[in-house]
């Protein structure tokens, strides 16, 4: 019982690690995606030939259209997912895979988050070697948000929420999902749209133009005006999902009615800020915070589900 403990508390530590720089490194991509600076290090696994590329090193290379600090900011989103990210992934993973007496659930998972690093590695050279196309970083974020969900999945397994959870109908269950797919979605079609050099095709807010309706024949307020209809979905979804658990609300724990509360008031932030992205011209700060609260919304949502026991019939 106590060598169980005691690789529990490691799972539990590791894996709050792991989160913490699967976060930090969404952030860095994002950050990397506002100043242009995708490219500043054309060549991987190596940024200019070097490990680490010094202001000397970079002097001595012609035709560097990139300052050092988006030249850093790259390595450093490289480094943190070379250096941290993957033998974290890895040390982890075989810790789970080859020590007996660990809940099947963690062994699952590991061998999901074994896979899912090896895709994230290959997806960072493609992002590379297609020159940073909408469609490659965009997948490349996707990837990012699902070894998140398995690395916060594995660490929820590691408590013992029975106490905290409520009972409902499948509805609750299936928008609760559903909820999270869009966040992870809007995510996505929200670094599409900035690679896509779209962030301001729609200048009006919440429609695109005087007439609400983007210009069909024009591929930039399109792309951009997806990105808002995923984000105006998920506005609806979380909601009606608000107002399905409103009557349950007396009888939940403490526990959940923070993460309702979080959710409700990050929701509304997005929105505000979403409308502020426009028309302050998208300022690199203001997309970052975007990006951050975006995912601190998704884990809420992955928290809410995991405490929700479905009624039996």
């Amino acid at each position: 019982k106590t060598m169980n403990k005691t690789k529990l508390q490691i799972i539990r530590l590791v894996g709050f690690t792991l989160l913490f720089s699967i976060f930090l490194q969404i952030i860095l991509g994002a950050w990397v995606r506002l100043t242009g600076s995708g490219m500043s290090c054309p060549d991987w696994p190596l940024c200019y030939g070097f490990i680490f590329p010094t202001p000397s090193k970079i002097e001595t290379i012609a035709n560097v259209n990139y300052t050092y600090f988006q030249i850093f900011l790259e390595w450093i989103h490289r480094a943190n997912a070379a250096l941290i990210i993957g033998p974290i992934c890895l040390i982890f993973s075989f810790f789970i895979i080859f020590n007996k007496n660990i809940n099947v659930f963690f062994n699952k998972f590991a061998y999901l988050l074994l896979i899912l690093i090896l895709i994230q590695g290959g997806l960072g050279g493609l992002t590379v070697f297609k020159s940073n196309i909408p469609w490659s970083v965009a997948i490349h974020l996707i990837f990012a948000f699902l070894l998140y969900l398995t690395t916060l999945l594995i660490i929820i397994k590691t408590y013992d929420i029975s106490n905290n959870t409520f009972i409902a109908n499948k509805p609750i269950k299936i928008f609760t999902f559903l909820s999270g797919i869009l966040t992870m979605s809007a995510a996505a079609l929200g670094a599409f749209t900035s690679k896509y050099g779209a962030s301001l095709s729609c200048n009006f807010w919440p429609g695109c133009s005087e007439n609400f309706l983007p210009n069909f024949n024009d591929i930039f307020q399109v792309i951009h005006f997806s990105h808002r209809i995923i984000a105006m979905l998920l506005v609806i979804v979380l909601i009606s999902l608000f107002i399905m658990l409103s009557r349950f609300f007396k009888s939940f724990s403490n526990s959940i009615k923070l993460i309702l509360l979080l959710m409700f008031i990050i929701i509304f932030f997005q929105v505000v800020i979403g409308a502020l992205l426009i028309f302050l011209e998208v300022p690199i700060w203001m997309g970052i915070f975007h990006q951050s609260i975006g995912l601190f919304l998704f884990t809420l949502i992955v928290l809410l589900y995991s405490h929700i026991k479905l009624k039996r019939i």
